[in-house]
């Protein structure tokens, strides 16, 4: 469409101020009469400018010009009759400036009929126009042109009957500095110089790939419901076969009670029911005092040890969803996820460590939950950063699972896509580091995290975090070794210990084709490192390291009888097959646990807190082991009853090597002692270390027997005897307030 501008017409010397414009265009003809000419005809009137209603839908609408930024209004050459073409020679467009008006007329002495929808002229009286024009005295024209209209507060620029034009902002209204011209301005280049021949001879690159990384693999169509229940079922027999027989097999062990008792101290406002020496982070059994809290108490189930271990149960079936979902993602196999859930879960030696209070059980239950975010994250930073979280927490809850650093990275590295990897591995290691670095700040914070006397103003002594770590490292197989539990574990589960080796060393050499069986393969291996490092290694070390079993088992025989499948041509061979092995495994699982697994050797460990209950006074000193402590110093526990607590209940341990007891307490004296509770475990440590434990063996040697508690657990002969200390002389006793707790 073609626009005329006034012709002459200059730029402004500042900007030209926003406009609001109303107009209204109808087709015209020619002043020569011919019909079919296109030109346009302006048309004004002097009425008010109301928005266009739907029968003006169909005529020329223009918008305002002050949204289109133009400076200079457009308009069309009037057409004039030959007889008075002659006296506007020197006039070829209209004036710009307000000009008077008559009624019915416009600027231009022009009358048209508005309403005329049709596009047809209308009787012209330009003589008129010109009448009044002339008439009119040269002084007035120019105090009307020179004199600016003011409505509102706003300066009209000019107006005509159909529309005017006005400035946006009122008179006397300072002008925003920012708008201002300068004289300097200089026009910038709407792209950078040379900008578009380096785009031209720029490489070309594709859409980084976003699809997921493991997908779910379309096999025989299962609906999702139907999965459900088959994952049902195998939670349900896992549920079956750990709950059965959960409160009396196997005995309680000293860890289990070390971590009740931390759990007892969490819940009265300490860290550790003695000072604390950083041998673990205390993350695990802060989750175990938030489910006592949650549970309404520790002697909901029974004794506090009971409570325990219902919890460690949702560990096991959490533990054996996550096993089944992680290795459905990764080899894409129903039939192979629920063989993976069933070695992990009806193992032996699953039913045996799985339902004990093992700080290991709840580091692997996070262990799993980081891997199965890693494997089904797609690159998503939620999923990662939910990955590291968990890992985290897994270090906080037992620090030996920082040596799966190397390999979970790994994992993430596998499944993240290669344009957002370098970002997706600095927040998973960052978010790692910053998580388990609050167990070092706490010691930091402290003042403990370095021995006394290292720094100039340190001269007090106090545990600290690098003595404890390096007495850990300095501990030998003589407390606990490869060999004997070597031992254990084949005698309770060979076939497992078999794939741990086995199908390991297979994904490790498939792991040259197929990474995913190298991950699997570098998990286990990592865990063996640990193991066979030479130092202390008691039985239940082995927890991590049976998912990890469960995996690598899995895959292989699933590579394995894939091969076959394809020999054959029918995949179904391979799930039949699968199948098969998951009933032979379940056999053998079955048939090693229902040896043992209906013996109750934790009753004579309930029996003799009944014991102490009914025969000794409570403010007695007791040397006890860590699995009587909570019920000995909680109301309503099995060793108190309704009866007042046992505030001078202490774990042997620490009566020889914490100095508030040794040589607080007892003031070094044997004699002070009134009853000591032993184990078979027990009196090894009193009579093989010496030192500080001679406190108790000399207690011991003027103690006599006063009750007997056996039991038998796998072969392994469970007793427990209550002496009583017979004193040489009326000493001063201990609960009298001389030497509070």
């Amino acid at each position: 469409m073609t626009r005329f501008y006034t012709q002459g017409s200059q730029e402004p010397e500042q900007s030209a101020p926003e406009i609001h414009v109303a107009r209204k265009v109808v087709p015209a003809k020619q002043a020569a009469g011919d019909p079919a000419s296109p030109a346009m005809q302006s048309v004004f009137t002097n009425e008010p400018t109301v928005p266009p209603t739907h029968e003006d839908q169909s005529g020329l609408r223009l918008k305002s010009f002050a949204s289109r930024r133009v400076d200079y209004l457009p308009t069309v050459a009037l057409p004039t009759p030959p007889e008075t073409r002659q006296k506007y020679e020197d006039v070829e467009h209209l004036a710009t400036a307000a000009l008077p008006t008559a009624n019915g007329l416009s600027s231009s002495g022009t009358n048209l009929d508005r309403r005329s929808g049709s596009g047809s002229s209308v009787i012209s009286t330009q003589q008129q126009d010109l009448h009044m024009a002339g008439s009119l005295q040269p002084e007035v024209m120019r105090r009307r042109l020179h004199e600016p209209e003011i409505e509102n507060g706003h300066v009209i620029l000019y107006r005509a009957s159909n529309f005017y034009v006005r400035t946006s902002k009122r008179r006397g209204q300072r002008p925003n500095p920012l708008r201002k011209r300068s004289g300097h301005t200089a026009l910038v280049p709407k792209v950078v110089p040379e900008q578009e021949q380096r785009i031209a001879f720029s490489d070309t690159r594709m859409m980084p790939q976003v699809s997921a990384i493991n997908p779910m693999k379309q096999g025989y169509p299962v609906p999702l419901w139907g999965e459900a229940i088959f994952v049902a079922i195998g939670l349900l027999g896992a549920l079956a076969t750990h709950a059965f027989n959960l409160f009396s097999f196997p005995h309680y062990e000293l860890d289990e009670g070390t971590y009740m008792s931390s759990a007892w101290a969490i819940l009265h406002g300490m860290i550790y029911p003695y000072p604390y020496g950083y041998g673990h982070p205390p993350a695990g059994w802060i989750q175990i005092a938030a489910w006592i809290q949650l549970t309404g108490g520790f002697f909901t189930f029974g004794n506090a040890l009971n409570s325990g271990r219902v919890l460690m149960l949702f560990y096991a079936l959490a533990s054996s969803l996550l096993v089944y979902l992680v290795t459905r993602r990764l080899l894409g196999s129903r039939t192979t996820a629920l063989l993976a859930m069933v070695i992990f879960s009806l193992s032996p030696l699953s039913i045996v460590y799985q339902r004990q209070i093992f700080l290991d059980n709840i580091g692997t239950f996070w262990l799993l939950l980081a891997l199965y975010l890693i494997v089904i994250g797609n690159s998503r930073l939620l999923y990662i950063v939910s990955a590291a979280l968990s890992f985290g927490i897994s270090i906080l809850s037992k620090e030996i699972f920082v040596l799966f650093i190397p390999v979970m990275i790994y994992a993430l590295w596998l499944h993240t896509t290669r344009f957002q990897r370098k970002f997706a591995l600095v927040a998973f290691t960052y978010s790692i580091i910053a998580i388990s670095s609050g167990f070092v700040l706490m010691a930091l914070l402290k003042g403990e995290l370095l021995p006394a006397g290292v720094l100039p103003w340190d001269h007090h002594p106090h545990l600290s975090m690098l003595d404890t770590f390096t007495q850990q490292a300095q501990r030998n197989q003589s407390e606990g070794s490869i060999s004997v539990s070597w031992i254990e574990w084949t005698g309770n589960d060979k076939l497992l210990i078999a794939f741990s080796i086995g199908a390991t060393l297979f994904n490790l050499i498939l792991g040259w084709w197929n990474r995913k069986h190298l991950l699997l393969a570098l998990l286990a291996i990592t865990f063996w490192v640990l193991l066979m490092r030479g130092g202390v290694v008691f039985p239940f070390y082995i927890i991590p390291l049976i998912p990890l079993v469960a995996f690598n088992a899995a895959a292989a025989i699933n590579a394995i009888l894939k091969l076959i499948g394809r020999l054959t041509r029918f995949d179904v061979v391979r799930v039949v097959l699968l199948c098969c092995v998951i009933v032979a495994i379940v056999t053998y699982d079955i048939k090693q646990a229902s040896g043992y697994v209906n013996q109750t050797p934790a009753q004579a460990q309930t029996d003799a807190l009944s014991w102490i209950h009914n025969h000794i006074p409570q403010n007695s000193v007791l040397v006890i082991n860590s699995y009587f402590y909570t019920d000995l110093h909680e109301e309503g526990g099995a060793g108190v009853g309704n009866g007042t607590i046992y505030p001078y209940a202490h774990i042997y341990w620490n009566v020889a090597y914490d100095p508030e007891l040794h040589d607080g307490l007892l003031k070094g004296d044997w004699n002070r002692i009134d009853y000591i509770v032993t184990d078979t475990t027990m009196l090894f440590d009193i009579k093989d270390r010496g030192g500080k434990m001679a406190i108790i063996g000399d207690a011991l040697n003027h103690a006599v027997l006063q009750a007997d508690f056996q039991a038998q657990d796998r072969g392994q002969h469970i007793d427990i005897q209550i002496y009583q200390v017979i004193h040489r002389q009326n000493n001063p006793l201990v609960y009298q307030g001389l030497y509070p707790l």
